[in-house]
């Protein structure tokens, strides 16, 4: 699926809908969009009204919203859990004395995308834990607009799910959401959601466009869980540039990330997740110090400040504000500190 919007007709739908416009010098080479599946990119487009209500979509969650188990048992084979069903659960390898991580995606992708299979499979190199993958494709590979306006209800269905996998012994506490671009968002409002604590949420370049003006509860925010890391790559454009979080990252500043010459709006959004994935097995780690800005960072201003790990199997709870890194333009990409 891909859309041909003349440049004149994006920068109209930027300065309409609100969020920030992109210097003038990079003009040119700024498409907005965002790589599906496939890594093919479909342009961003805002020009669209909803093809149903969101009444009639959540008639129909439960076809819509799919939840995958994978563990070291079935590490490439899915195990599909049903919300509120316990004998599929109890069939599965599904066990609640091991960590649990929730894996989602964003716009015009699935549970086959990079997004979810870098971080399933990172975790599961790491050691035992349930991870389970949210495909809600059905609803993010239809237009934007449709997408971004069911981003609520998706969420509050997960974290429905959370509720369940609760009653059947899983510690919320132990648990983390992780979602990249409007799947950032989804995370969020499902621990928010959730009856209980969830311990972690991590909102990988969450979406700017339509969020813009969102109060938290709409968005992923600071007070989603117990503890709320957001790491930005293209601050801006595609996703947020404020400090939403309890501790924010900026690897390369936020925006263009480092080797992403070509389409870079695109390449920077996913970079956030391709970073994600490999700190979680990382040996160099990707070593952030706190700053108030880039520039400031790159002039060595900050040099004696705080120093935290970006991301991680387990996220640090104990870093706040905004901090700052560079990283390498390839995998891998972890520089240390």
């Amino acid at each position: 699926m891909k859309n041909s919007h003349a440049l004149v007709f994006c920068l109209f739908v930027v300065a309409v809908r609100g969020f920030p416009s992109i210097p003038e010098k990079n003009v040119a080479e700024a498409r907005l969009a965002v790589e599906d599946d496939d890594r093919n990119l479909v342009d961003l487009d805002l020009n669209f009204r909803d093809i149903e209500s969101i009444r009639e979509t959540q008639k129909d969650l439960a076809n819509k919203v799919k939840f995958y188990l994978h563990t070291l048992k079935n590490p490439k084979n899915t195990q599909q859990l049903w919300l509120n069903d316990p004998k599929t659960l109890s069939q599965s390898n599904f066990n609640p004395s091991k960590p649990t991580r929730i894996v989602t995606h964003g716009w015009m992708n699935s549970a086959k995308s990079d997004a979810c299979r870098l971080v399933r499979e990172a975790y599961l190199k790491h050691g035992e834990y349930n991870v389970i993958i949210v495909d809600w494709s059905r609803i993010s590979k239809l237009p934007y607009v449709y997408a971004s306006n069911r981003v609520k209800i998706v969420g509050q269905y997960v974290g429905k799910m959370i509720d369940f996998l609760a009653s059947r012994g899983m510690n919320t506490i132990n648990t983390l959401v992780v979602g990249h671009s409007l799947g950032a968002h989804v995370a969020g409002i499902a621990a928010r959601n959730a009856k209980s604590t969830v311990g972690y949420v991590v909102a990988l370049d969450p979406a700017l466009p339509l969020f813009s003006s969102a109060k938290p509860g709409d968005r992923v925010a600071k007070g989603d869980a117990k503890f709320v890391q957001v790491i930005h790559t293209n601050a801006g454009a595609l996703g947020y540039s404020d400090p939403i979080g309890d501790v924010d990252f900026y690897p390369n500043g936020g925006r263009k990330q480092a080797g992403c010459v070509v389409e870079w709006i695109a390449t920077s959004h996913s970079r956030s997740y391709r970073f994600f994935a490999e700190s979680i097995n990382s040996k160099t780690g990707f070593v952030a110090t706190q700053c108030e800005s880039y520039s400031k960072f790159t002039s060595g201003g900050c040099r004696g400040n705080k120093k935290e790990m970006m991301g991680g199997p387990k996220p640090t709870t104990t870093a706040t504000r905004s901090f700052y890194l560079d990283t390498n333009g390839s995998a891998p990409y972890a520089k240390g500190g």
